[in-house]
């Protein structure tokens, strides 16, 4: 039985809702401009921290299941716990726990997020279509602040360096792809649902949806838009004749950008990349070339070459483990396209790290590395001016699954991964015991939101490690949870 004094709580999680989802690209652009000006981030992450605990709060209180909060803090302790314990006994101690413990808990922000959204969805229906409009308002803001920008010529470019996409104010590039990714499908369903019938609100919709994806201008942002384009008009068809038309539409929307491809900021941006890399390659091989290597040698065991050779991108892994461990990861490689490729860098270099820190601490598999310990100060090479600069070099890696592994550990890793494989499993069971039940639109958008979600987290790091683009994560699973709540079930 539900506890009457929180009755009125209840009544306004609808509204509550709507609050918690449009204040997040508010305290994105304040994390954006922050940062520009050389300003702390502390309101910003002190803002979220706090949105946080006010969720679990609020939701400890309305929920009749207040045993799985319980189950979660202790779960939480006990990991957060082993992984401090891995930390300490590493070489040299926690060097610094307050930023590694508020590292760990952008980690924790996507399921405790989703739980408590569970329990607003469990305990007012009102909740999921207030949320629906919330996330399709969230896009418009999106797309308004990046229309400022470029008015305004302040716009920073998702490639600054240059001058190519679209990114409005926004810090993290990935993290905007994979927010306007998710948005899209869940704002087209919103307009179907609000404008039942009518093609031109779908049309606007769809346009400024896939526009914005067009012009950001990554790789996943324009596959994004051709899997939202064709998902949601091959689900319409599926869910019956009468969505024939808004499927038509949503088809053709699509194909008007995909058939801009030849034009397209993310086509320049490889024109640009592929440019670059035959550059990068001719300042490597002369690099090796100084110490008697051929040209067009591709590898080679010569230390004093490959020192040269790996300053192009390696010191700072070159500085902290010797030339002979890093240029033994490497295959003794003079690719260029391997040594300059900075994903691929910072899993190796988190590599070679766990296994150094595996030696004096045992834990470090299975609870993660601190995060202090995978930056390294070094010469950093500029490629745009061809100069080097002293710097912080950070190592995290680029991959949300990666990142946990060696971040989070073991642990940290199912953990997470266990939460997401729980609900994405039960959606899909309970879909193919009552396909015709279940399989709605909004059920295909979501569904496209979230896979669009696991390719983004594992290729970026951006929606299991990064609290802006997390948040919309945990939405998604929250909304799949509750599409497919048996019908009894709804009712309470």
């Amino acid at each position: 039985m539900k506890n009457r004094p929180f009755d009125r709580l209840r009544e306004r999680l609808p509204l509550l809702t709507v609050i918690l989802c449009t204040l997040q690209p508010v305290l994105d652009v304040i994390s954006f401009w922050q940062l520009r000006l050389g300003v702390s981030n502390y309101f910003t992450m002190t803002a979220r921290i706090l949105l946080l605990l006010c969720m679990v709060l609020l939701g400890a209180l309305v929920s009749d299941k207040r045993r799985h909060y319980l189950l979660a803090a202790g779960v939480i302790l006990l990991y957060l716990g082993g992984h401090a314990i891995a930390c300490i006994q590493n070489e040299g101690g926690y060097l610094n726990a307050a930023e590694d413990l508020t590292d760990q808990l952008r980690t924790l922000v996507m399921p405790l997020t989703a739980l408590c959204m569970i329990t607003f969805l469990r305990q007012n229906r009102a909740v999921f279509p207030v949320l629906l409009r919330a996330m399709a308002c969230n896009l418009a803001i999106i797309l308004l602040i990046e229309l400022v920008s470029v008015i305004s010529g302040t716009d920073p470019h998702t490639y600054e360096a240059k001058g190519i996409g679209v990114r409005g104010w926004f810090v993290w590039t990935s993290c905007q792809s994979a927010i306007l990714s998710v948005l899209a499908p869940v704002s087209i369903v919103w307009t179907l649902k609000r404008f039942e019938g009518r093609l031109l609100p779908l049309c606007v919709t769809c346009l400024l949806a896939f526009g914005a994806l067009y012009a950001f201008g990554t790789r996943l942002a324009y596959l994004s838009l051709a899997a939202v384009g064709f998902g949601m008009a091959l689900s319409l068809l599926l869910c019956g004749k009468e969505h024939r038309r808004q499927a038509l539409a949503v088809g053709l929307c699509a194909v008007l950008f995909l058939a801009l491809y030849p034009i397209s900021p993310m086509v320049r941006n490889r024109t640009a990349v592929n440019a670059n890399a035959a550059i990068k390659q001719e300042r490597v091989s002369a690099a090796a070339a100084e110490y008697g290597v051929s040209i067009e040698a591709r590898t080679t065991t010569d230390p004093d070459a490959l020192q040269a050779a790996y300053r192009y991108n390696l010191q700072g892994m070159v500085d902290r483990f010797g030339i002979e461990r890093v240029a033994q990861q490497y295959g003794y490689t003079l690719d260029a396209d391997k040594i300059c490729d900075d994903r691929y860098r910072k899993i190796q270099f988190c590599e070679l790290l766990a296994q150094q820190s595996a030696e004096s601490s045992p834990l470090t598999r299975w609870f993660g590395l601190e995060l202090a310990r995978t930056r390294q100060t070094t010469e950093v090479y500029v490629f745009e001016t061809d100069s080097w600069e002293l710097d912080s070099e950070p190592n995290d890696p680029e991959n949300d699954f990666l990142g946990l592994y060696y971040l989070n550990g073991i642990v940290g890793l199912c953990l997470i991964f266990g939460f997401v494989l729980f609900i994405a499993l039960r959606a899909v069971l309970r879909l193919l015991r009552e396909p015709k039940r279940l399989f709605s639109p909004e059920f295909a958008a979501f569904a496209i939101a979230g896979c669009l979600a696991l390719a983004y987290a594992c290729t970026t790091a951006s929606m299991l490690r990064r609290n802006n683009a997390s948040f919309y994560f945990a939405l998604i699973l929250a909304a799949l949870w509750h599409l497919t709540r048996r019908p009894e079930q709804k009712n309470g």
